[in-house]
C-alpha cells in the first residue's frame, strides 16, 4: 500500500504536446467519444465548466475534471458535493464522488487521460511530456516521516519553527537515451488552511524525441510505476538521513 492511499491523496495525469492551436469547439469535437459515455437519459453526467477561445474544461459527476488546451490534456480527480433538499429542513451537502485509495483512483484517472490523449495526439500534435501528480492536504502528524525530515531540513536556516512556508524544488532524476525524468516538489503551509500542509509532487517524463499516439499507453504505464516508487522514496526520506542527523522533532 502506498502512503498516498493512507492520506487520501488525489491523482492527476497529464500529457503535453507540441503546441498546436485549434478553436475550443474543435477540441470539444475531438473529445466527443469521451462525452458520449457521459450521456444520461435525462441529465448528462458532466458539466462544461469552461470554454475559452483555445481551451475547454469539464467535470464529471463522479469527480474527474478534464482540461485541454493547445499544448496539453489532463485529467484530475477531485471530490464533488451535491446539495440535496430535505423535507422540512435545511438542504444538506452530500458527497457524490467515490472515496477510494490513491492507487485505485490513479488507474482510473490514467485510463481516462490515455483515452483523451489518444484522441488528441496527431502528426501536428505529437507527445512531448507526461506527468503523474499526487496532491495531499494533511495535518503535520499525518505527514510521512521522510517528508517531515525534508521540511525540517528546508526550515533549518532559521533555527526555529517556521509557521507558514512554500517551498518548490524541481529535481532531475533518472535519464535514458529516450527520455529524462524530473519531479516538481511543492510543499506549503498557508496561514489560511487551518494548519494543514499541502504536498504536491509532479513526476514528469520528458521525451527526447516526440512520440505518436501508439506510444501513449505503454509510456504511461512505465511512468506510473516510476512515480509511485519515487513517492515512496520521498515518504521514507532516506535522501535526508545523511544531512547532519536532521530530525522532524
Amino acid at each position: 500500500m502506498s502512503w498516498c492511499d493512507k492520506v487520501a491523496s488525489r491523482p492527476t495525469v497529464g500529457f503535453t504536446f507540441e503546441k498546436n492551436f485549434r478553436p475550443s469547439a474543435e477540441l470539444l469535437s475531438s473529445l466527443i467519444p469521451v462525452l458520449d459515455k457521459l450521456a444520461g437519459q435525462v441529465v448528462d453526467k458532466f458539466t462544461l465548466t469552461k470554454q475559452e477561445t483555445f481551451a475547454i474544461e469539464f467535470i464529471t459527476d463522479s469527480g474527474f475534471r478534464y482540461t485541454a488546451d493547445p499544448a496539453r490534456v489532463a485529467v484530475e480527480f477531485q471530490h464533488r458535493l451535491k446539495v440535496r433538499n430535505i423535507s422540512g429542513a435545511a438542504p444538506e451537502a452530500q458527497l457524490i464522488s467515490r472515496q477510494e485509495p490513491y492507487t485505485k483512483l490513479l488507474q482510473d484517472v490514467g485510463q481516462r487521460a490515455i483515452e483523451a490523449a489518444e484522441l488528441l495526439v496527431s502528426p501536428e500534435r505529437p507527445l512531448k511530456r507526461m506527468g503523474v501528480v499526487s496532491s495531499t492536504m494533511v495535518d503535520e502528524p499525518d505527514v510521512p516521516p521522510g517528508i517531515l525530515r525534508g521540511i525540517a531540513y528546508l526550515n533549518r536556516p532559521w533555527g526555529r519553527d517556521v509557521p507558514h512556508y512554500t517551498f518548490q524544488v524541481v529535481a532531475s532524476l533518472q535519464e535514458t537515451d529516450e527520455w529524462r525524468d524530473q519531479c516538481v516538489h511543492v510543499i506549503s503551509k498557508a496561514e489560511t488552511d487551518e494548519g494543514l500542509i499541502n504536498l504536491m509532487f509532479d513526476y514528469q517524463r520528458i521525451f527526447k524525441a516526440p512520440k505518436d499516439r501508439r506510444s501513449v499507453r505503454a509510456a504511461l504505464m512505465g511512468l506510473q510505476a516510476a512515480a509511485l516508487n519515487y513517492f515512496e522514496d520521498l515518504a521514507q526520506g532516506d535522501m535526508f538521513d545523511a544531512s547532519d542527523d536532521i530530525s522532524a522533532s
